[in-house]
């Protein structure tokens, strides 16, 4: 039984990939009723890949030869029993950091995301790797993976929600760029995600639906214009038919004050007749304060000056101004 191969893949994932999951099964079982360190080899195979542990994980259990894996065979599938629930004790590898548990949380997920296999548990158990990895490792080097699986699983009408979850729970507008790149997709699914996730009919990106290089243009002229006053929402799907992800927080675009962080926070005082209409400003219709806000950033880009005196005057007066110069732009 020759375990080498020219394309780097281990002798059971050669058989699981070309003549199916049986099949590698009965390889195991062939394997075991010959000699157990042979079975032990191949399974700890360096080259072996999550999916093909996963699909194996029952019959290794069945043939008492889980004690023989290697660690990260073996961490790999506590990992994936706890998250199915059925680990009655032991370990938790999940709730906090371990040094031995994060190349192999890694292992999971940079292997396992190529591939369906049809079994709810397995999209369960990348799902919740992935949230560990994100939330309690805060590794954000898997970010364009993660957005590549939503977009597949969307495109096969999987379910993304909390994958989606996951992913905004980085705080960071490289998110909305990963995003924003499959708005340019001839895919129509990824087109259509990619504006929905980015709420993009809320950025009046100058383009229409079929102009899809003109809207990724746009978009990214927006988002650089507003990222210094974006925020992350803590919307998602579990909560919301429509959630908007990410939002402009107005207030601060308004007095032109950014903030480092990517979390909504109260807006800072200030002082004066720009403190008076900061107050009034809050009380303003959403439409209203867009309008302010677009005009206070562009016309503090011009003149700094300028703008302060502007800032001074009172709102009903910098809403007719901001009114009559926007539309005179048009």
């Amino acid at each position: 039984m020759d375990s080498g191969n020219s394309n780097d893949r281990s002798y059971l994932d050669q058989i699981r990939i070309y003549e199916g999951a049986e099949k590698c099964r009965a390889a195991l079982n062939e394997a075991f009723r010959k000699d157990v360190r042979l079975t032990v080899n191949l399974l700890n195979d360096r080259r072996l890949i999550f999916p093909c542990l996963y699909i194996l994980r029952e019959q290794i259990e069945a043939l008492h030869i889980q004690r023989y894996l290697s660690p990260r065979n073996m961490i790999a599938i506590r990992i994936a029993n706890q998250i199915r629930g059925s680990e009655a004790s032991g370990t938790d590898y999940l709730s906090s950091r371990r040094d031995l548990v994060y190349p192999v949380l890694k292992w999971i997920v940079e292997t396992g995301c190529d591939e369906e296999i049809p079994e709810d548990d397995y999209e369960k158990i990348l799902d919740v790797t992935i949230s560990v990895l994100i939330n309690i490792y805060r590794d954000e080097d898997i970010l364009p993976l993660v957005a590549d699986l939503i977009f597949k699983r969307n495109r096969n009408g999987r379910y993304i929600h909390d994958l989606v979850w996951a992913l905004f729970r980085v705080h960071d507008p490289r998110v909305l760029k990963l995003i924003a790149e499959r708005i340019r997709s001839l895919n129509v699914k990824d087109a259509e995600l990619a504006a929905e996730l980015l709420n993009i009919d809320e950025t009046d990106t100058p383009a229409d639906k079929g102009d899809h290089d003109g809207r990724y243009v746009g978009y990214l002229h927006w988002l650089e214009e507003n990222e210094p006053y974006l925020y992350f929402t803590e919307e998602s799907f579990q909560y919301a038919s429509k959630p908007a992800f990410s939002a402009v927080d107005m207030e601060r675009k308004y007095i032109q004050k950014g903030c480092p962080s990517y979390d909504k926070q109260s807006s800072p005082p200030s002082d004066g007749d720009a403190g008076e209409n900061l107050t009034v400003f809050k009380q303003l219709s959403d439409k209203e304060q867009k309008i302010l806000s677009e005009y206070s950033k562009k016309i503090h880009d011009k003149s700094v000056s300028t703008w302060k005196e502007w800032l001074r005057e009172p709102v009903s007066k910098q809403i007719k101004t901001a009114k009559a110069r926007l539309e005179g732009d048009k």
